[in-house]
């Protein structure tokens, strides 16, 4: 026994001590070991949850610039439809104020006509036949014009039926030239032809050719 510790004091340092101290260090080592292994393994973790965080964000990072640039697409298609639907309405409204125009124009037109007719008649129509022709008048939806109701039966009409050609040889009578003669209202009692003057009318419009007849001077 006392050989066997004097074996192990060599030097005055007692090997078994050193023994126990070196298994404690090597138990402590191991212990830091695991504990560093247990570490790593949580950065390690930690590591490839960020690297999947990075992922997941560049994917929706390119998720959200490909859903900007199909936003920015369809943008740009409103716009280019909202831009031809503002020139198509300014054509409308263009084209409504050249009808407008148009419109008015007519109006006018037809007042100054009208105001022209109504000059002419006032002017060569009596008032009494003014009101017998008014009375005797309608309009005729067929044609668009106005009529007078038995107009068949009127004066001109009546004397192109009355007039009958004699009879025997009529080729050497000399039928008389009455493009000169034209008809008038009288308002007197008697009534005689009148053969026209070259005179200028202020509306330019010749007087019409329904009335009485007058015989020549």
């Amino acid at each position: 026994m006392q050989n066997l510790q004097n074996k192990i004091l060599v030097g005055g340092e007692n090997l078994l001590e050193k023994a126990e101290a070196q298994e404690q260090l090597l138990a402590a080592a191991a212990i830091e070991l695991d504990q560093r292994k247990s570490r790593e393994e949580q950065l390690k973790k930690a590591i490839e949850e960020k690297e999947a965080e990075r992922i997941d964000i560049e994917e929706k990072y390119s998720s959200l610039q490909e859903e900007a640039a199909g936003k920015t697409k369809k943008l740009a298609r409103v716009y280019t439809m909202l831009m031809s639907v503002k020139a198509e309405l300014s054509d409308l409204q263009q084209e409504h104020q050249r009808e407008m125009e148009g419109l008015l124009e007519g109006v006018r037109g037809i007042g100054r006509e009208l105001q022209l007719q109504e000059l002419i008649v006032n002017n060569y129509i009596p008032l009494q036949y003014q009101t017998m022709i008014e009375r005797y008048v309608h309009w005729n939806d067929d044609i668009g014009e106005w009529q007078l109701k038995c107009v068949a039966y009127t004066g001109n009409n009546m004397r192109k039926a009355q007039v009958i050609p004699p009879i025997g040889n009529n080729r050497d009578q000399i039928q008389p030239d009455m493009s000169n003669i034209y008809l008038t209202y009288n308002t007197r009692t008697d009534s005689t032809f009148i053969q026209p003057k070259k005179v200028r009318s202020r509306s330019g419009v010749p007087r019409p050719t329904t009335a009485h007849r007058r015989t020549p001077h």
